[in-house]
């Protein structure tokens, strides 16, 4: 287990003082890398080795968004690796240890030159498993529909993160700006989930699709399909 606090700033949250969600996303992703130094499958046992991790699917539960100026701690643990996918979980916490996201996620370890997945990326060394009274099982395909274009958007040089592939973080920015202020002052997000199928470089152009309900289904294409996901809303 690997935890660590984060206080909840100005620029974190939304109009109505909630954590933004792509902001947790980030959160995630970087006590995921601290937790990989410590457990030595990090920088010197993938970049520096012409490898790199990627994540395949992510599935949230949001219980309650945490608030502007509250501190909350992200805790963050391995699973049981499953050959070549390496599951691992989240929990985010108040203050007080009252539970107010889950998270479980699947990644992979690529090689960069010959762009596949890594078998033995560790020379057949497993991860420490844990698990938790109450965390998301792992999280499973995508359900589709029939869907509609809602917009274009172009990967810029500052959504490109250090493999040179459009950041996994965001993606969720590309996903809720699909929706306006309006929407969200009615809507809030209880429940995530996606699948991210191929990555992107920059200058690619994005299409967004969506079938318009709840829960919604979300995909995006360029020369086929990049990610796919499906979100449930609650009532603000």
């Amino acid at each position: 287990m690997y935890q660590k606090k984060f206080f909840i700033g100005s620029n974190d949250v939304d109009q109505f003082l909630d954590l933004k969600l792509p902001v947790f996303f980030r959160m995630m992703q970087d006590v995921a890398t601290e937790h990989a130094e410590v457990l030595n499958i990090g920088k010197s046992e993938t970049i520096d080795k012409g490898l790199y991790w990627v994540i395949t699917r992510i599935e949230l539960e949001i219980l309650k968004m945490p608030k502007y100026l509250s501190t909350v701690v992200l805790k963050t643990y391995p699973g049981e690796d499953k050959k070549f996918i390496f599951p691992r979980y989240f929990q985010m916490e108040d203050e007080k240890g009252n539970v107010l996201i889950k998270a479980s996620s699947t990644w992979m370890v690529i090689n960069r030159e010959k762009h596949n997945v890594c078998l033995k990326p560790f020379e057949g060394k497993t991860l420490p498993e844990e698990h938790i009274d109450g965390e998301l099982e792992l999280p499973h395909k995508v359900v589709t529909d029939e869907v509609t274009l809602v917009e274009e958007r172009k990967v810029r040089y500052g959504d490109i993160d250090l493999n040179g592939h459009l950041n996994n973080t965001k993606y969720i920015d590309y996903i809720v700006d699909t929706h306006d202020s309006d929407f969200y002052k009615t809507h809030q997000i209880s429940h995530f989930l996606i699948n991210y199928e191929k990555e992107l470089k920059d200058n690619n152009v994005l299409s967004l699709y969506s079938n318009h309900k709840n829960p919604e289904y979300i995909k995006g294409e360029v020369e086929g399909t990049s990610f796919e996901a499906n979100i449930t809303y609650k009532t603000r």
